[in-house]
């Protein structure tokens, strides 16, 4: 909606937080994120739903205190589309209890991979995808999609499933999944699409036209630079970190690794968007999400 807030936030817990006077305690992240005046977490849950009760507790409560939002990563070995059923029985049991800890936490948005696991055909890909979908409708009944959206995340790797098509086929068959556009796993997967500002507009234009402007304005972003390969992403990089010559594009370049701050917000500026936008770049996640926040505050 035109009147929500914007909010810039980090994946994860930051090596500046642990350096700072906070860094002792990770409940603290919410007082330092205040303090240098972010908005927003993602907490990782990649490798497992392992948080106890009483720290998600804890942290919803912190949270609130100190006016900061919390989103949710669900773990990376989720796999709805494998050709392992039992694989995709587990995955299931992973969203579920992903929603059970977002609701302890206060957390309406939970981003998760499509991933890998369906086969190497073209064939094999489609039927993975249908049986992604499957899955999240046939859960729908099990979780609280009222109050929480799932939310399937571009892949960085060219053969995962997670390519802009296929996302917006996620969401458009599962009444509870909104885009997740991380435009650095965009950028590479597509060998250096997102390289200007239209570029980036143009991906936003092709999400409002197919599941319509009130998703757009649902959709989060992940936003940093990314080093490729042919297979895709290769690694994230620093916002301002220069690339080596010649490197492999097959759309405009520069010698700066990209998607580039500037270029997003003067995107989501364009499009009159005020999105949750999480921060991965290495190591830098808390001066990448300032950067951009100072970037939208100071070119109003």
């Amino acid at each position: 909606m035109m009147g929500k807030q914007i909010k810039f936030g980090v994946a994860g817990f930051p090596i500046n937080f642990f350096d700072s006077k906070y860094g002792k305690k990770r409940e603290n992240i919410f007082a330092w994120l205040k303090e240098i005046d972010l908005d927003c977490i993602e907490l990782q849950c990649t490798y497992g739903i392992r948080m106890k009760k009483e720290q998600a507790v804890l942290y919803r409560s912190l949270a609130e205190e100190h006016g900061i939002l919390i989103t949710m990563h669900a773990p990376y070995y989720i796999s709805l589309a494998s050709q392992k059923e039992e694989v995709v029985e587990r995955s299931k049991l992973e969203i579920k209890k992903a929603f059970e800890l977002a609701e302890l936490l206060g957390v309406s948005r939970i981003i998760f991979h499509p991933g890998a696991g369906y086969g190497k055909t073209e064939k094999e890909r489609k039927l993975g995808l249908k049986k992604l979908i499957d899955a999240l409708n046939s859960i729908k009944k099990d979780i609280d999609t009222q109050n929480i959206k799932i939310y399937p995340e571009i892949g960085g790797k060219v053969n995962q499933i997670g390519s802009l098509d296929e996302i917006i086929q996620i969401c458009k068959n599962v009444d509870y999944a909104r885009p997740c556009i991380d435009l650095a796993h965009l950028h590479a997967r597509e060998l250096g699409s997102m390289s200007s500002k239209n570029k980036i507009v143009d991906v936003l234009k092709k999400i409002e036209r197919e599941l319509g402007r009130d998703i757009l304005e649902e959709t989060h972003f992940h936003v940093y630079p990314v080093d490729y390969s042919d297979k895709g992403e290769k690694v994230h990089k620093a916002f301002g970190d220069k690339k080596e010559i010649n490197q492999l594009s097959l759309f405009e370049t520069d010698d700066e690794y990209m998607p580039r701050a500037q270029d997003y917000i003067l995107a989501i500026k364009e499009m009159k968007l005020t999105p949750i936008t999480i921060c991965e770049a290495h190591n830098t996640q808390d001066i990448g999400a300032k950067l951009m926040k100072n970037l939208y505050f100071d070119e109003k």
